[in-house]
């Protein structure tokens, strides 16, 4: 039976592989500019938070595996520090 750590890391690898897709499908469809409702990157399975953000923005952060983007508060993974914000959203580093 895998760890509460190991399915809250697994739950963060699901909602960025969702936000990958989402980014693959609206690529020539939507301008750079326009908000997107990313998935909130928590730990937490049962999360449907969003983070509206241009895809530029997702992509800065997603661009670093290490990093992901959510909703101020939502469940992290143990180590997970706050390393800055975007547009009110936390943007977390899982120690490397």
């Amino acid at each position: 039976m895998a760890s509460r750590d190991t399915r809250r890391e697994q739950n963060q690898k699901l909602f960025r592989m969702g936000n990958e897709r989402l980014s693959d499908v609206i690529d020539d469809r939507l301008p750079q500019a326009a908000r997107v409702p990313f998935l909130c990157e928590c730990a937490d399975e049962s999360c449907d938070g969003r983070v509206e953000l241009d895809r530029g923005q997702w992509e800065i952060v997603a661009a670093k595996p290490n990093q992901f983007v959510m909703v101020p508060g939502h469940a992290r993974s143990e180590g997970e520090i706050v390393v800055g914000a975007l547009d009110g959203y936390d943007v977390v580093r899982k120690p490397a």
